[in-house]
């Protein structure tokens, strides 16, 4: 690669405390053969640990692909990665999380050729492999959007909205499997960065994914270019039943203003709301918590939609348990 030509993507690597694998991940993207100039952006959100320092290693090595971004207090996910979308020189983007890795050395070169050859795109999107490190069982994922779709290889932008804003479970894809055009994210940033920066609802790839979709459509190449771990707790993946639901309920809140912003009723939602607030009942009965109860009631008038029978026959569940056995 050229280091004085334009940079053509970027890729975030994103870390936090992941000092144990984030050598990985960073090999995984100096791995690339792209005849494309590319950088690695290094996005680490205030780690406690070593993560920053390996990182600040291998920047010395290679200071004409990595960057790192300025040290800072812990900001979080969402500001930690859309500052990174900010200062992203390339005006593709990809990312990678600090535990996870690419697989496939082809991969950035193969989405940037699609992406310049079809400007009607808004992300090219890959294959995941995601891998349980508690047991090694794994499986391979080619995203919502394309199962039992007749058109395997492509979801218009309308259908990556619907499955970004209205699905039973998962995204259209996964974010960190795509590489995307940065400029309608950053127009939006620019205009109206609340639906971008959702701290209300604390994840970047619902609000990302949405924007894609709005501002065009999204090839799935048939290859596995990702390696997502699933490796201990997380926000969406917790033990707790609380704060799983609460995390939902935030992420629900989100869903719904975002679907306002894009022009959607509540019942064009109501897969989504049917699904997610049958879940957090659930989770209200199983934590024995009325308080959860009352707060998913609360939570209603936001989406003017009546609660589906699967959410009321467990509020009355955990109704009678209170009273009977409390």
């Amino acid at each position: 690669m050229d280091s004085s030509s334009p940079v053509t993507a970027t890729v975030i690597l994103l870390t936090y405390r992941q000092k144990d694998t984030v050598a990985r991940a960073m090999e995984s993207l100096l791995r690339q053969e792209c005849p494309y100039r590319y950088e690695i952006l290094v996005a680490d959100d205030g780690s406690p640990d070593a993560t920053r320092e390996i990182c600040a290693q291998y920047a010395a090595i290679y200071p004409d692909i990595i960057r790192m971004m300025p040290e800072s207090p812990n900001k979080g996910l969402v500001d930690n990665y859309f500052d990174a979308v900010e200062a992203a020189e390339g005006r593709y983007v990809a990312d990678c999380a600090g535990d996870d890795e690419w697989l496939d050395p082809m991969r950035l070169q193969r989405q940037i050729d699609a992406l310049e050859a079809d400007a009607s795109l808004s992300a090219v999107c890959c294959d995941v492999e995601v891998l349980n490190t508690a047991d090694g069982s794994s499986e391979v994922t080619a995203g919502k959007v394309y199962e039992g779709s007749g058109t395997p290889e492509f979801a218009d932008g309308a259908t990556v909205l619907k499955g970004a804003l209205d699905s039973e479970s998962g995204l259209p894809f996964i974010l960190s499997s795509a590489l995307f055009r940065r400029e309608p994210l950053m127009a939006l940033l620019r205009t109206h960065p609340e639906v971008v920066r959702c701290h209300d609802g604390g994840v970047e790839d619902i609000p990302v994914i949405s924007a894609l979709g709005a501002s065009g459509g999204v090839l799935r190449l048939p290859f596995v270019g990702y390696r997502y771990y699933i490796d201990g707790e997380s926000l969406s993946n917790s033990r707790s039943d609380e704060r799983q639901y609460r995390f939902t309920a935030r992420v629900s809140d989100m869903v719904r203003r975002l679907g306002d912003f894009y022009g959607m009723e509540p019942k064009d939602q109501i897969t989504f709301f049917n699904a997610k607030f049958s879940y957090m009942a659930g989770l209200a009965r199983r934590a024995n918590d009325p308080a959860l109860a009352a707060d998913l009631k609360r939570r209603l008038p936001l989406w003017r939609l009546p609660l589906p029978l699967k959410a009321r026959l467990n509020l009355l569940l955990l109704k009678l348990k209170s009273r009977f056995f409390n």
